[in-house]
């Protein structure tokens, strides 16, 4: 209620003043009012001395008889006529002034004598003045009154002032970006016009968010959704894929070609709809396969086929999906028509390098080299990879994580994100790396997937983030560190409880410095249960932040539920957007949905400077990537 003090202090200071001033100067107007009095009295005792005083007459029996008297009425303690230094008078009351009282001394000289001048000591006005019990009591009873009256009118005041206080306060936090602050009841404002006026603003405000977020996932999906299936069409594969292409830290992936060939002939007799019907069903089945595998992704590659990526998968894996995909397939319902269903799968391993184009031609040939063979079977397109050590069995990937969890052995990178190339960092990403047995650096995409299956991901994660935490106190960072945890870590109920614990050992200073990221899959799927964690985070002063934004069609809303800092695109947004019209736009979506707020876009994998000046046309906050700079070893000191 700063206002409201501000505001009732100045009205009770400037009462306060007026009053005063008042008082003062009724003190000061009755004071000179009775030394004016006073001085009239003594004026015409004087002329009325000067006028009695007989020269040849020592003793003044006249003056005798009656000036005592009139000396008292005056209140007038002494009075001395004297000529030079002899007293020709002088008369005393019988009251006696003691050494602390107050007294007035006047000495005048007489108009018709001159040679002779009178001395009168006095009090000073309104010395007499009642000080009785009564009269102090009295005075007391009105200043109490005065005291308790001012106290009714701050209380009144404050009463009337406190509901606008409350609505600036509402407005304050809405301007600061802060409204689920808010602690007090709207209906608590005044103006309530005013109050109700801005609830009703702020309804249609975040309806009108909600409808912002339904429309932008809505053009993303009419570009990258296939309109009958509802899963990612060609132009949202082929972007996935050419990401996958260019990411070094990609040792071996698989491309799956499923083709269901009788679709053809269901839709010519039976009618679209029933092809239809059948794509979805195996789109379902599809989507309970590839769940298996994190990170991968299915998509509709031509009318009667669908594209399955497996990244960090080795042939020998990649076969086995096949595998499992023909025993899925058995399992649809086939129309009756359909006695002998033919479908095929045709399947190639790429590595980071490689071209698009090459990549989906040689998927395309073993799936017509599988068609060719008769039957329902698979043909993988053989390129002579080799698979040393490459396998991940959960038995290996247990024991090398495990012991680097051990020995505290984890690396961590750093790579830059700049708002210009000229400048320096505005964060630093860490990214955690691993050796495994041949020594060959392994990037988090390669163990996380594997350390989440082996019940490893938890302690991973604290290893990383006491690491980081580290490096934030011995204060040698030139920005804040960006570190990525796991959504499935921030769940639980333990980890939750260790990390608030250890966080809340740190300064506000140094949290701030802190951004804790995790991907837009995690966020969609567990986007009510995050909610509490997420919040308990940014209340403690850490800086929030969802990577891979844009890799699958889904809701945007969690920017404003969670108050996010950043939001980092995903790659495959970004390769050649210039050259994309179609990715232009899910990115100026992408862009608007953080429009109005706190969120800043992060554009990751840049690596082209035609692509970061496009990037940054549309209105991207800062990059990432081999454009600005390459990952780097943070050292612990």
């Amino acid at each position: 209620m700063r206002f409201t003090n501000q505001f009732i202090a100045t009205i009770t200071l400037s009462v306060l003043a007026a009053v005063l001033m008042v008082l003062a100067g009724a003190g000061v107007s009755f004071y000179q009012m009775g030394m004016a009095y006073q001085q009239r009295q003594i004026t015409a005792l004087v002329e009325l001395v000067d006028e009695s005083w007989q020269r040849d007459i020592v003793e003044q029996t006249t003056i005798t008889r009656w000036l005592p008297a009139l000396l008292n009425v005056n209140d007038i303690i002494e009075l001395t006529v004297r000529d030079d230094n002899r007293v020709l008078y002088q008369h005393n009351a019988n009251q006696r002034l003691s050494a602390s009282e107050l007294s007035l001394t006047y000495q005048r000289s007489l108009p018709n004598h001159p040679e002779l001048k009178v001395e009168l000591i006095l009090r000073p006005p309104f010395y007499d003045v009642d000080h009785s019990l009564a009269a102090i009591s009295g005075l007391t009873a009105a200043m109490l009154l005065v005291f308790f009256g001012l106290l009714y009118s701050i209380r009144w005041f404050r009463q009337q002032l406190r509901g606008a206080e409350l609505l600036d306060l509402r407005g304050q936090l809405i301007l600061d970006g802060k409204l689920k602050m808010l602690q007090h009841n709207p209906r608590e404002e005044w103006p309530n016009h005013a109050s109700q006026a801005l609830d009703k603003l702020l309804l249609e405000l975040k309806d009108a968010r909600k409808e912002r977020s339904r429309f932008d996932t809505f053009i993303r999906a009419n570009v990258f959704v296939d309109k009958n299936i509802g899963i990612g069409n060609r132009i949202f594969f082929d972007n996935r894929l050419e990401a996958a292409l260019n990411d070094p830290a990609s040792h071996s992936s698989a491309l799956l070609l499923v083709e269901l060939q009788d679709l053809e002939s269901i839709n010519y007799s039976l009618g679209y709809d029933r092809g239809d019907e059948l794509l979805s069903s195996a789109s379902r089945y599809l989507g309970h396969l590839i769940r298996r595998y994190p990170g991968s992704l299915q998509a509709r590659y031509t009318g009667n086929t669908f594209a399955l990526l497996f990244p960090n998968l080795v042939e020998s894996e990649a076969q086995e999906a096949a595998r499992q995909i023909m025993k899925l397939l058995h399992r649809l319902h086939w129309p009756d028509q359909i006695r002998e269903p033919a479908f095929y799968i045709g399947g190639v391993c790429f590595r980071f390098g490689e071209q698009l184009n090459q990549v989906e031609e040689e998927a395309e040939l073993a799936l017509r080299s599988a068609a060719l063979q008769g039957g329902d079977g698979y043909f993988m397109y053989y390129k002579g990879l080799t698979e040393e050590n490459s396998g991940k069995g959960t038995v290996r990937w247990r024991t090398l994580l495990g012991r680097h969890i051990e020995q505290d052995s984890v690396l961590l990178d750093r790579q830059g994100i700049y708002s210009d190339k000229e400048q320096a960092p505005v964060l630093n990403e860490l990214l955690v790396r691993i050796p495994d047995e041949q020594g060959r650096i392994l990037s988090a995409g390669h163990f996380i997937p594997m350390a989440e299956k082996c019940g490893l991901l938890q302690g991973l994660d604290r290893l990383i983030l006491l690491r980081t935490l580290t490096l934030l106190r011995e204060g040698s960072r030139p920005c804040p560190l960006t570190v990525n945890l796991s959504a499935s870590s921030l769940l639980h109920p333990g980890f939750h409880r260790w990390l608030i614990f250890e966080l809340i050992q740190l300064p506000k200073s140094l949290l701030a410095e802190l951004v804790i990221e995790f991907s837009e899959a995690q966020a969609s799927r567990h986007f009510q249960e995050l909610v509490k964690p997420v919040r308990a985070l940014k209340a403690m002063g850490c800086q929030l932040a969802v990577d891979h934004a844009g890799q699958d069609v889904v809701s945007t809303q969690y920017i404003k539920d969670y108050e996010l800092d950043y939001l980092k695109l995903h790659p495959s947004l970004i390769r050649d957007i210039d050259k994309k019209p179609v990715n232009q736009m899910a990115v100026r979506s992408l862009i608007g949905n953080c429009a109005g707020g706190t969120t800043r876009v992060i554009a990751v994998g840049v690596e082209a400077e035609s692509e970061w000046e496009c990037l940054h046309q549309l209105g991207v906050y800062a990059g990432q990537g081999y454009y600005f700079a390459r990952p780097e070893r943070f050292e612990l000191c």
